[in-house]
Order: C-alpha cells, then sequence, then structure tokens
C-alpha cells in the first residue's frame, strides 16, 4: 500500500493538515470546519482573555456579542460592531461615519475606519490586527490582541 489508503478507497480514517495560501493557519480537513482547528499551531489563544475581551466590547458598544468564536466572528466581520465599541469609549472617536450597508466594501470601510481611529487612542500601526484576519471570518486572535492593547492603553500606566 505505498500509494496510500486514500488512493484507494479515495476517504482517509484519519483527518487531512491543510493550510492556507501563506501557511499562517492550520486546519484540520476543510477549512470551512474550524473546531479542528489546532491551537498550538497557529499560536496560543487564551479563551479567558478573548472572553473578557468579547464581554467588554458588547458591555461597551451595546451590542450582544457572542463568547463563541465562529458566532463572535460573524458578529464583528462587518466591523459595525467594533465602531459602535469605539463610540462608546468615546463619542468623537471615529474618523468617519459608520456604513451599516451589508457588502464587503462597506466592512472593509467600517474595519478600516476602526483601525484609523484606534490609533487616536495612542496605538501603533504594529498593534493593530491584520483586517483580513476579521473581514475573511478567519480568526480572532489578532482583534483580541489589538483589545488587550487597548485596554492596557485606556487603563493607563502602573
Amino acid at each position: 500500500m505505498a500509494a496510500g489508503w486514500k488512493h484507494f478507497t479515495g476517504k482517509s480514517p484519519y483527518p487531512e493538515l491543510t493550510a492556507n495560501s501563506t501557511q499562517s493557519a492550520f486546519t484540520y480537513g476543510s477549512k470551512r470546519d474550524r473546531r479542528y482547528r489546532m491551537g498550538w499551531i497557529q499560536g496560543k489563544r487564551d479563551e479567558r482573555e478573548e472572553r473578557n475581551m468579547l464581554n467588554w466590547v458588547g458591555k461597551i458598544s451595546g451590542c450582544e456579542v457572542s463568547d463563541d468564536q465562529e458566532v463572535a466572528l460573524e458578529q464583528l466581520h462587518d466591523g459595525v460592531t467594533l465602531c459602535e465599541f469605539l463610540n462608546g469609549l468615546n463619542p468623537h472617536a471615529l474618523n468617519r461615519t459608520i456604513s451599516h450597508k451589508k457588502s464587503l466594501f462597506a466592512a472593509t470601510e467600517n474595519v478600516t475606519n476602526f483601525q484609523e481611529s484606534i490609533c487616536n487612542f495612542g496605538l501603533r500601526q504594529a498593534d493593530l490586527f491584520p483586517p483580513n484576519e476579521l473581514l475573511e471570518k478567519r480568526t480572532l486572535t489578532g482583534l483580541i490582541k489589538t483589545l488587550v492593547i487597548l485596554k492596557s492603553k485606556l487603563a493607563g500606566p502602573g
């Protein structure tokens, strides 16, 4: 059986490890089934910190944000909740108005607006998450790291 079990049967009893085009995200099976995503390959994910940050965003924005990563990605990917969150922190924080249209262009505008406006709170460009992580509903890891930095900036030194 040098060619392998999958070659002869068309399927394998073992999960297949796949990656995205940049080799930065690995999963078992198809990209759509994120339940098997391996946190130890992608980098450590602190679920408690993730829950705390998502609850903070929900409380400040007035929008419901789920603790579940998949549902939260769906709720946050258009950028509206994040912009509402910044408005909750400071009503004059946003550089542009929020677009409530349901399109990728509007979502991109909102996420870009969030990222440009969050720099007014003292974050650097290096502290920001890659927008495509959120727009393509890949992962919340970068967003959570950005929110942790924002929260520490708002808490002040010491």
